[in-house]
């Protein structure tokens, strides 16, 4: 497996909230589409780990990690099984172990669209 793909939520937004357009800049479709996607898409065929770092994010808005992360597998664009396999969430602290498990759950809710 080669090295980590390495991404930071926070340079995206400290405050990324809401599913679309209509909810503001910082939402999760456009996160899902412009940052998740075509680097899971990179850790697939490469075999890679997809790294999220968590850290400076003062806040995140439920509907922002169900659009981003959930949005992976509704839209048909990763399997849930691939995700899971390749998603790694940093820091490991209490205060980021209640988003990241949040994250975990919308990928394992979630359903492919038909």
């Amino acid at each position: 497996m080669s090295e980590n793909i390495m991404l930071k939520l926070s340079d995206f937004s400290k405050f990324p909230s809401g599913r679309d357009d209509n909810d503001g800049d910082y939402n999760g479709q456009k996160y899902r589409d412009s940052v998740l996607t075509p680097a899971f898409q990179t850790a697939v065929r490469e075999d890679r780990i997809v790294e999220i770092s968590l850290e400076g994010v003062l806040n995140f808005g439920s509907s922002f990690l169900e659009e981003a992360f959930g949005g992976l597998v509704r839209k048909g664009i990763i399997p849930k099984n691939e995700i899971k396999k390749r998603l790694s969430l940093v820091p490991k602290t209490p205060y980021y172990d209640r988003y990241s498990a949040s994250i975990f759950e919308h990928i394992g809710d979630a359903k492919v669209e038909r």
